[in-house]
């Protein structure tokens, strides 16, 4: 009898936990949701991006300057160090350079630096820029706006052992011009990077399953993610794609992983580089959902 109630007391403890942690999560979701509501609105013309300025899609010179305008304010009203990446390519010949103007743009970046002496980085991010004539809200304010919120929690954080980058990366729709060119630099630093993480596409989940895609992560990244989604019940799926920029990092061996919806199951916007990929096809619960699982992620690196 003693045995039984000592077993009915574990259990009753233990659903207590996860009443606790349940209540903490929601929590978690209560807070960052308007927020990712706010900027969506802003970044796909739904809400004016500066005064009674309206944009509806991230393309030309003009709307990613104000697109850039706009995001560095938001990091440092959260707390991070802007340090802002300026890049221009060449075409490989100064002659040509003559002819046709190189690529060039902002790689929007900031610091939050470790809470005791570390030389080791976290990186992770998105891409701001939209396919052209496109509102851009599932690719990719879905993915900025993840990043920003994770952002903000993390300087919430009292321990820090590791220094964090935030990076919202130009130009993805034009070949990863823009995470091409930070992933140079990086590799030219010299800096510690521990590991990269980069964000494309949060918005959709017709099958309200939670699940997403890790795309082409190294071994232990991968073994790290899949342990930690399994405590979350979160289906999680390895996939070989290669098209955004986690693959210039890769290139340059750095330890990354690409994340994703689920984008090789099916499970993915239909308004992909479409006009109608617009705020009101994001799927905020499923965006909120996977912004508490990475920033869990985040945290235990922290640790």
């Amino acid at each position: 009898m003693k045995s039984l109630l000592k077993v009915i007391g574990y259990l009753w403890v233990t659903l207590l936990c996860f009443e606790v942690q349940a209540q903490k999560d929601t929590l978690l979701v209560s807070e960052i949701m308007p927020l990712q509501k706010e900027i969506m609105s802003r970044l796909t013309g739904k809400k004016p991006i500066k005064d009674s300025i309206y944009i509806g899609q991230r393309a030309s010179p003009r709307e990613r300057e104000l697109t850039v305008e706009f995001l560095s304010q938001q990091l440092t009203e959260i707390g991070w160090q802007l340090d802002n990446h300026h890049y221009k390519t060449t075409n490989g010949n100064p002659f040509l350079d003559l002819i046709l103007s190189p690529a060039s743009g902002v790689n929007i970046s900031a610091v939050l630096p470790a809470t005791r002496s570390s030389d080791e980085y976290v990186i992770f991010g998105s891409h701001y820029d939209s396919e052209r004539d496109c509102p851009g809200a599932i690719d990719n304010a879905t993915g900025v706006t993840l990043s920003l919120a994770v952002a903000s929690q993390l300087a919430q954080l009292k321990e820090r052992n590791v220094n964090f980058i935030i990076v919202l990366f130009d130009q993805e729709e034009d070949g990863e011009v823009g995470s091409k060119a930070y992933a140079k630099m990086l590799q030219k630093s010299k800096k510690n990077v521990y590991s990269v993480h980069t964000i494309d596409m949060m918005g959709w989940d017709e099958d309200n399953n939670r699940g997403f895609e890790i795309e082409l992560p190294s071994l232990d990244l991968e073994r790290f993610y899949k342990s930690e989604a399994e405590k979350f019940n979160i289906p999680l799926y390895t996939t070989k794609v290669s098209s955004s920029d986690h693959k210039s990092f890769i290139d340059r061996g750095f330890n990354t992983v690409g994340i994703s919806e689920e984008y090789v199951k099916g499970d993915t916007t239909p308004h992909l580089h479409r006009p109608t990929d617009t705020y009101e096809t994001v799927n905020f619960d499923f965006l909120a959902s996977s912004t508490q699982f990475i920033f869990h992620i985040f945290k235990t690196l922290a640790q």
